[in-house]
């Protein structure tokens, strides 16, 4: 039995791995990363060894091998495919581009500089609206018609967003251009490395169903795994 920890700046995610999810756990991380360690392992008290991946990997002192979130993401995105060529993961604080040739990580680019290719970038934009995250994403599911949100920076997206709402622009639109503007941000960033089909899309976006379809409309097909924020704990968990 495996502990997987994958210590996100927004989320920690663990999984108990035997081949397979025993048992997976989600706690926010905030500003006590120390402390959610210690949490979710009490909550998991069969496991045999610790794998750490993830910003704050080298907090788990206890851990029997600590890697990288690159090399986590890549392992877990083929265990669940094999056939994956790309993994994109949009996380809360920064998002990854990964190559994968043959399961392994062949090269990756990372956005973890500016929120508009992030996460936060739609959280914060909801908030704007009055919107929770779970609002924001069913409600730009139901557009048709997405707005052009042009502005890379979270303050000019909101003063653009109040210009639109303005305009009498209807709110579904107004978020499904949102979505569009961070998707548009993610393939800019993986044209880097080459963005190839089959794609496997992880990480809190993928449970977001506006960014989902924002990136079947711009990036063809992809692939959500039926755990998708936890693919990287599941990648550290097959490490050992």
């Amino acid at each position: 039995m495996i502990l997987g920890l994958d210590v996100g700046s927004s989320y920690t995610k663990a999984v108990l791995f035997s081949g397979k999810i025993e048992k997976k756990l989600v706690i926010k991380t905030a500003f006590k990363p120390r402390q959610v360690i210690e949490q979710a392992k009490t909550q998991f008290s069969e496991y045999d060894k610790i794998v750490a991946t993830g910003f704050g990997r080298e907090l788990v002192t206890d851990a029997d091998k600590i890697i990288t979130e690159i090399t986590a993401f890549g392992r877990g995105a083929t265990f669940f495919n094999q056939s994956i060529r790309t993994v994109i993961d949009i996380g809360g604080q920064d998002s990854k581009i990964i190559k994968v040739i043959a399961g392994r990580v062949d090269r990756f680019v990372m956005n973890d500089r500016c929120a508009a290719g992030t996460g936060n970038f739609i959280e914060k934009i909801a908030q704007a609206m009055s919107l929770t995250l779970e609002e924001f994403g069913n409600l730009a599911v139901k557009s048709d018609r997405p707005e052009t949100i042009d502005s890379l920076c979270v303050v000019m997206a909101e003063s653009e967003i109040l210009s639109l709402v303005g305009h009498g622009k209807r709110s579904e639109d107004i978020a499904a251009g949102v979505c569009d503007s961070l998707i548009r941000r993610i393939s800019g960033i993986g044209s880097q490395i080459g963005i190839e089909e089959p794609i496997l899309f992880c990480g809190g976006g993928a449970l977001n169903p506006g960014l989902v379809k924002s990136m079947r409309r711009i990036l063809g097909e992809v692939i959500i795994p039926q755990d998708p924020q936890f693919i990287g704990a599941i990648g550290a968990a097959l490490s050992i």
